[in-house]
C-alpha cells in the first residue's frame, strides 16, 4: 500500500513538474535593422533580421531575434514600437522554455529561425527565467 502511495505521488509530481504548456502574452518592443538598446549588441545583423526586447525580472532585458524577410517587410511600419507577443511556455523540472507563437497577431511558421537571449546592465546574472 505504502509503495502504491509512493508511486502515484511520483508520477503526480513528475506530470506536474514537465511539459506543461501555457499560452502567455508580454508587449515588447520591435527593433529592425539592428537598431535597439545598445546593451544587446545588434550591431551588424542581417538586414532582415527582426528582434523583440522586453524588460524581464530584475531588470533584464529579455529578446528573440527572427530571420525572416517576409516578418520584417510585415513589421516595418511598427519599428521601435511595442507589440503584442504571444508566447508558447513549458516547464521542464524547475527550467522555463518556450517558443514564440505570434507576434502581433502574425502567426509565427514554425520553421523560422529564431536566436534569443538575456542581457543586463552593470553587474549580476542574467538567465533566461528571469524573463518569466
Amino acid at each position: 500500500m505504502a509503495i502504491t502511495l509512493l508511486v502515484v505521488c511520483a508520477t503526480v509530481a513528475y506530470v506536474r513538474s514537465v511539459h506543461k504548456i501555457t499560452r502567455r502574452t508580454y508587449r515588447a518592443y520591435i527593433a529592425l535593422d539592428g537598431k535597439g538598446p545598445e546593451l544587446l549588441g545588434l550591431s551588424g545583423p542581417p538586414s532582415d533580421w527582426v528582434v523583440l526586447y522586453r524588460t524581464g525580472r530584475r531588470g533584464v532585458i529579455c529578446w528573440d531575434g527572427f530571420h525572416s524577410q517576409e516578418l520584417h517587410d510585415r513589421l516595418t511600419p511598427k519599428n521601435g514600437q511595442p507589440v503584442t507577443v504571444e508566447y508558447d511556455t513549458f516547464t521542464n523540472f524547475g527550467t522555463v522554455g518556450y517558443t514564440v507563437h505570434s507576434v502581433d497577431s502574425i502567426v509565427l511558421p514554425e520553421d523560422v529561425a529564431v536566436s534569443a537571449g538575456v542581457a543586463r546592465e552593470g553587474s549580476g546574472s542574467a538567465g533566461q527565467n528571469d524573463c518569466w
